[in-house]
């Protein structure tokens, strides 16, 4: 998809602690690009040269299995970074990254991106913490599940989608249970009991409706 120059940087977290002369100098080497959806945005292994923002749609990082099948690992929403890690351990991709709807991203040149976390001590510890962010995102919806109902998982995993679309979560029933790291069966099976319960609402077709507040209430009885 065609390449847009210099888009703004200052509204995605962690680029507001960068001084705006320094930032003016970034904006040159930055750029936006458009997604399909389904296009493939980067692959698991492949030796990290942008550093990508979500600035519009949805994306997923995903994990490929035998046979072609894909499971989703975490969901990156508007304004999140799509993969951090391979800027601080300088490896390659743990996943892959599909638009999983139309999507804008921003991106940044690799050596630029590790050159602002080099002389901006502030900007590098952001950093860290956005990663450490998205690893408690992981273990939320990923844990041992030994120590947790199914229930639970679901109710965890809504919630914290909630967090980053709102009260409608964009994602099929397959998609949230690969998240909670269960099977499709058992996820429809949850959400049907927290529909029960006036948790959540949904026809089948369009997107789950979710009252957070009392879903946050109910979580903390399970």
């Amino acid at each position: 998809m065609q390449e847009k120059p210099n888009p703004s940087l200052r509204s995605f977290a962690p680029f507001d602690l960068i001084p705006p002369e320094a930032m003016r100098k970034v904006a040159r080497f930055s750029f936006e690009k458009d997604f399909r959806k389904g296009e493939t945005i980067f692959v698991e292994g492949a030796f990290p040269k942008i550093v990508w923002f979500v600035k519009q749609g949805r994306v997923h990082l995903e994990k490929f299995h035998s046979k072609g099948k894909s499971s989703t690992v975490c969901v990156k929403a508007t304004g999140d970074f799509l993969c951090c890690l391979p800027a601080l351990d300088r490896k390659g991709y743990p996943a892959a990254a599909i638009a999983r709807e139309q999507s804008r991203l921003v991106g940044i040149p690799f050596e630029v991106f590790s050159t602002l976390m080099a002389k901006w001590p502030e900007f590098c510890q952001r950093v860290i913490a956005v990663l450490c962010g998205c690893l408690r995102e992981v273990e939320a919806t990923r844990g041992p599940p030994a120590y947790e109902s199914a229930e639970k998982r679901v109710v965890k995993t809504i919630l914290i989608l909630a967090e980053k679309f709102g009260p409608e979560i964009p994602l099929t029933r397959r998609e949230i249970a690969e998240l909670a790291s269960l099977t499709v069966e058992t996820t429809i099976r949850m959400t049907s009991r927290l529909k029960d319960k006036h948790l959540v609402t949904s026809d089948g077709r369009n997107p789950l409706r979710v009252d957070t507040e009392k879903l946050r209430a109910y979580l903390r009885s399970l």
